[in-house]
């Protein structure tokens, strides 16, 4: 992805301010370099093909999310690599529907199949579950069918295992500031984002967005 330098986090065909999501991608490995050499690569967020996707974890979120917003992409606490933000995603248009997803030419690598990485396009040809998921999220299809969003090529990055070690020892530190959280020693980043995630003002996406950049 091309590396994006915000002037400012207004939408870019209205006045309305865009809002941001971030959270911790529980069971992300970033590749080889930042996942201790696991060969099984996680598939949503999906950066691995243009344009990135994002239809599987964090459906509540998914359903909040409008054309223009950001979704900020922390790695969990296990693996290699240190725990930091991996990836960011403008939402380049309204979500859409997985079925709709899968009939779209331009995401037929998203599909689901026999593949590592995999797609994260739930849904079959018919709609129903994918079998290629192998039950991972057949509890929650119902849901998560529903929201498949697409990213901005331009406006969105995942950053190279480089860069996640270069920012990683001013993430916590930075992200306390910017969310306004008083810093203590041995802060983690659980200790800001939480279990549950966090909405991110236009404010707040610009500085991280800047801060990243």
């Amino acid at each position: 992805m091309r590396n994006f330098r915000p002037r400012n986090a207004k939408f870019l065909d209205s006045d309305r301010e865009v809002k941001g999501y971030i959270y911790i991608a529980g069971a992300f490995v970033n590749g080889s370099k930042c996942g201790g050499g696991n060969q099984w690569i996680d598939n949503d967020p999906h950066f691995w093909t243009s344009p990135p996707t994002w239809g599987i974890c964090r459906h509540d979120f998914r359903k909040c999310v409008d054309k223009g917003d950001y979704v900020f992409f922390v790695l969990p606490i296990t693996g290699s690599c240190p725990q930091m933000i991996f990836a960011y995603m403008q939402i380049g248009e309204p979500t859409i529907t997985h079925i709709d997803a899968y009939r779209r030419t331009n995401l037929r690598s998203k599909r689901m199949g026999n593949k590592n990485p995999n797609g994260n396009i739930l849904v079959d040809t018919h709609g129903n579950y994918n079998r290629f998921d192998k039950g991972v999220h057949k509890a929650k299809f119902s849901c998560i069918k529903t929201k498949y969003a697409i990213g901005d090529p331009y406006n969105s990055r995942k950053l190279d295992s480089r860069k996640i070690r270069a920012l990683a020892p001013t993430f916590v530190s930075k992200l306390a500031t910017i969310m306004g959280h008083r810093t203590f020693p041995n802060q983690r980043p659980f200790d800001i984002i939480s279990r549950k995630g966090r909405r991110l003002n236009s404010q707040q996406v610009s500085l991280l967005l800047t801060w990243l950049n």
